[in-house]
This record gives C-alpha cells, structure tokens and sequence, in this order.
C-alpha cells in the first residue's frame, strides 16, 4: 500500500527537512592547542596587484594591515594599502607626501610610540639605505635618513628586522648588494634620534646571508633569525639577545629543508613558526621551533596556502594569528590573504531533523547539526544519490568500532548542515566531525541505536500539526489522497485540516511521515495512538523515495469522529517518537 501514495511527500513534508531552523543553547566553542589556515581573501571589492617582496605591518590602533611596496607584474610598487581585519576588506590609502622609490626586499616595523610603519632599504633603481616613516594617523611620508652616508649602513636588500620596544629600535641583520655581496652585520635604527649604530658584535654570528626570515621573541627580548640563501638554501636558526648583543647558534641535528624567503613569527606559546619559502622548490610547510628544547615539529594543518615565496606577513600578538599576503607561486604573483591562527573546534549540536531531538540518532536517519563557520556559503543538494560534499563542506561519523564514515548531505550553510547518519554505524557513542570549506572544522558526539523514531511536522518544528496525507479508500476500491494541514497567512504557520472520517464504508489511513524507524524489528513492535485510542499499523519502514525518509501508515479509528484537535503518539521497539497533533471532524 506504501508505494501508491508515498510521492505525496514531496510536495506536503519538503519543507519540513529543509527548513533552516535556530536551535537555542549550543554549546559554546572548545580551544585546542592546533591550528588552522584559513582563506580570508575578500570575494570582492578593490584590493592591491598581486605581487611579491613588500612588506606588510599590523597597526593595533586601525585595527588594520598596512602594506608598502613590492614587486608587481607591472613593475615595482609605491601604493600603499590596507586591509581591515574585521571586514576583510582593502583600502588603498591616500598617502601625503611623496612615497618612498619604488622598491621590494626591504624591512619594515611598526613603532607604537610614534604610530608609525618605519621601512629601510630595499631594491628597485639600484639598491637603497634610506630610512622611511608613515605616519598611521595622518598617512604622512617623512624620509628620516640620516644626511650623511657614513651615517647609514651600507646599500642592501634581502635583510630582515625586528622591532626592539626597550631602545625603540629597528633592529637588522645580514642582507646583499652588487656592490659588497652578502653582509652578517647588525644594525639598529633609534626611532628616537633618526640614528643608526652597529652592533654587530666580535664573537659568534651567523654567516654571510640575505633572502632570510627574523621575528622578535619578547619573552627573552631577542631576535630570532632562520635561513636565508649563501650559494644556496640555508636552514640554521640564531638567536640575538639585545640586552647582550650576542648571538647563540640553535640549529639542531634535525631541521626542516633549507630555504629562503619564507615568513616567520614567535606565538603566544614563546614558539618560532615559519612557512613557506623557496628552495628545492616552493614550500607551502608549517614549522614550529621549541625555543627551548632547540627542536622543530612540522605542523600537519588541513588547507594549507598554495606553495610560495617572499610573501608578507604579519603577527597580530594580541589574538595570536598569523596573517599571509601575496608572494610568488608556482604559477606566478598572489594577492590572496590567508589567516593561520590557533584552531578553535566549535561544538556542533546534531539532532533528529524531525523532532530536534538528539538524544538518541540511528543509521540512515535525516538529522541537522547546528554550530558555526560550518559552511563557507549556502547550497542544497540537488542530485542523487547524495553528494558527500556541498560548498567545500563535508561531514564524518567515526562509530563506536573507531570506523569513519563520510555522511551523505541534502543541505549546508554556515549555521546548519543537514545530512543522513551514514549506514552501518554502529551502536553507541559516535562522534561527527563538520569541515567546511575554508579549513575550520567542528565537531559534536552522538549516541547511535537501530531505532529513534522522530516525525516530521508541518510547521517543521517537531510539534503540531503532523506532516502527513490521508488516504481515503473508498468502498468501490477508488482511493484519494487529501491534506490534514493549510497554510494559514495570517499566522504564517500550517493549520490543521480536520480529517472528515467519512461513512461506515470508507477506510481513511493516516500517511505519516518520519525517520529513524526503518530499522524496527517487527511490524508488530510498532505501535500508535490517536487521541488515546489504538489505532492498526499496516506499514513501518522507509518511503524508498527520498533518502532517510520513512513513513507510518495507520488505520484511523472510527470512533475518533468528533473529537477535534487530538494526539497522536508513535513508538517503535519500546521508543517514542515526539508527539504531534491531528484534527478529526
């Protein structure tokens, strides 16, 4: 009897899988010690030619990147832009003042004290030793070279610096000119006088280089330098304490390949990071130094950047994130942005998609799991068989017996994925893992049975009106189908039709429609009620139709007539579904 009328679904219970729905009182997001790369490219609006070697800056007062310079495919840049971290956006600011020359390889710092990007040196019509500010507030450029060149450090490009709070100094080390070839000595920039000194010191020091990476340890106040290229990659690591002025080799037995260009940081954690870089090739790696222990761990992070060199960076302290911009690929210049920050595993809540009940799910059962960042846009699926994967989205389920399952999807958005408990999970606890399409992932634990019978409703909250159709079985044979809900516009909700029970002659069944039910162990173990009378089961298991749908036909008692608005109560193998209403006349 199911066959002949279970198409009715489509077009009274649709909504009811489909609908996105709020659920209240999520658990909150759990921090673990991971990371994460994101994309936080803007999908449009203006933003800077793609390019490689400039230099990019975090401003803590704008809340912004700044970025100067580089390498373009139309030649060396002199616009300045940035990037607001909250709107993902780019401005190119209107700088005052004639920009320093065009040029790429140079360093660059913030200066909290004056509010200032502060850049020095750099190639472009030759090579430079000049000193730039820009002042963040008034976007003034001031060159603050010293007049004399005797004054300054040497031409060069390919150095690195960090900025020293305590002397408010620009600190770099090593870098290259046609003129010298490749330097190992330590300048400082005094931000205070607009005067450099050598503090290159007599003993140990890194050799010769240029192309490296360096970033500031402020637990130990130090300069922690890494590779670089001298006749080829390099891949030792120094530190340079600027209370002593010394340098302390840290390169360890074991070490990542040897590489140049790459982008560096030191976490929250007192860690040093790297990415990238060239060398054998271009790197799209992730590496952590224990500053400590002198011991590098590779980071295994899921959606890592495209493989690159000489990008920009940037360490937001306060939030510890790295952001990435640009650089040179495999296939040319970037101007992508990319987030690597500590990896957050929201919770994602699952229940039954038809009752919002998720105490208990079973195997081939249309659920919803509810969170955030779970999707990168909105998509519904719309082919079969299901697609395991909708706008980068993609859900498993590890069962009990530790298997993992990719879950087929009818829908994903950012806050809501609806998908089928994949079959043959097994009984128990299982846990469910939601990866969108930018890399972030949440995850959520659900207890697994054969059966967990939930019915769909009209309003397609689990309560009220039932999502169902009558079938009216006259006494020639002839059959008809009507509805038990309406549209009410005035309420924006469905209301109940009240079911008309007919004469003595007629047989009127009542088509349900749920999910986890298919899997009860007999027919007769599946039991119902309409306003707390027995009402016969003829059918219980799936509508073969629509994937994890299931429908319940019963025989309405005819002593039901005149009875109104009534409950209807469903179980299956001892369990309960949420209980929904009908109307007889």
């Amino acid at each position: 009897m199911k066959n002949s009328f279970s198409f009715k679904f489509l077009g009274v219970a649709f909504h009811a899988i489909f609908a996105i729905c709020t659920l209240t009182g999520l658990a909150q997001a759990q921090t673990t010690s991971g990371w994460q790369w994101r994309n936080i490219t803007p999908g449009s609006g203006p933003a800077p030619e793609p390019r490689r070697d400039g230099e990019l800056i975090f401003d803590p007062v704008g809340k912004r990147l700044v970025l100067f310079g580089g390498n373009t495919d139309a030649g060396l840049s002199t616009d300045t832009w940035a990037f607001d971290l909250s709107a993902k956006t780019w401005t190119k600011l209107a700088t005052l003042g004639a920009p320093p020359s065009g040029r790429f390889g140079f360093d660059a710092v913030y200066d909290p004290v004056g509010h200032q990007m502060v850049i020095y040196n750099g190639q472009g019509a030759g090579f430079f030793n000049d000193t730039w500010t820009l002042n963040l507030t008034t976007l003034e450029w001031k060159d603050v070279s010293p007049a004399s060149q005797n004054a300054r450090p040497r031409r060069r490009y390919g150095s690195a610096a960090i900025f020293d709070s305590q002397t408010r100094s620009m600190v770099t080390f090593a870098g290259f000119t046609s003129e010298a070839g490749r330097f190992q000595d330590t300048q400082s920039f005094a931000l205070a006088a607009n005067a450099w000194a050598d503090w290159t010191p007599t003993g140990a020091k890194p050799q010769v280089r240029c192309l490296l990476t360096a970033a500031f340890d402020p637990a130990r106040r130090r300069m922690i330098i890494y590779a670089g290229q001298r006749n080829g990659a390099l891949d030792d690591i120094w530190s340079f304490d600027l209370a002593s002025r010394q340098w302390t080799d840290l390169t360890p037995a074991q070490r990542p390949q040897g590489r140049f260009w790459s982008t560096s940081f030191v976490n929250n954690a007192g860690r040093f990071m790297i990415f990238g870089g060239s060398g054998a090739g271009n790197f799209n790696d992730t590496w952590e130094f224990d500053l400590t222990q002198k011991q590098w761990t590779r980071l295994e992070i899921e959606n890592p950047p495209p493989a690159r060199n000489a990008m920009m960076g940037a360490y937001i302290e306060s939030e510890d994130r790295f952001i990435v911009f640009g650089g040179t690929g495999n296939s040319g210049n970037l101007n992508d942005v990319w987030e690597l920050s500590r990896k957050t595993v929201p919770a994602v809540t699952t229940v039954s998609a038809a009752s919002f009940n998720g105490s208990v799910l079973s195997p081939e059962s249309i659920v919803s799991a509810f969170g955030s960042n779970l999707a990168t846009a909105t998509q519904i699926a719309a082919i079969t068989p299901l697609p395991t994967q909708l706008a980068g989205t993609s859900v498993k389920v590890k069962d009990t017996a530790g298997i993992e399952r990719v879950a087929p999807l009818f829908f994903v958005s950012p806050t809501q994925v609806n998908y089928l408990i994949p079959a043959n999970t097994s009984s128990g606890a299982a846990t469910v893992t939601v990866s969108s399409g930018d890399g972030s992932t949440a995850t959520g634990t659900v207890q697994i049975a054969n059966v967990a019978p939930n019915l769909f409703s009209a309003n397609s909250t689990g309560q009220g009106v039932a999502s169902a159709i009558v079938l009216r079985v006259r006494s020639n044979g002839s059959q008809v189908t009507e509805p038990i809900s309406i549209w009410d516009a005035a309420q924006s909700r469905f209301v109940p039709t009240p079911i008309d029970l007919g004469d003595e002659s007629e047989q009127v069944f009542l088509i349900l429609f749920g999910t986890g039910i298919r899997y009860r162990s007999a027919l007769s173990n599946v039991t119902a009620q309409v306003g707390g009378l027995n009402a016969t089961v003829t059918y219980a298991g799936a509508q073969n139709e629509f994937a994890g749908l299931d429908q319940i036909n019963l025989l309405l008692p005819r002593s039901l007539a005149g009875r109104g608005e009534v409950d209807l109560v469903i179980a299956a193998d001892g369990k309960s579904a949420n209980t929904v209403k009908v109307s007889i006349r």
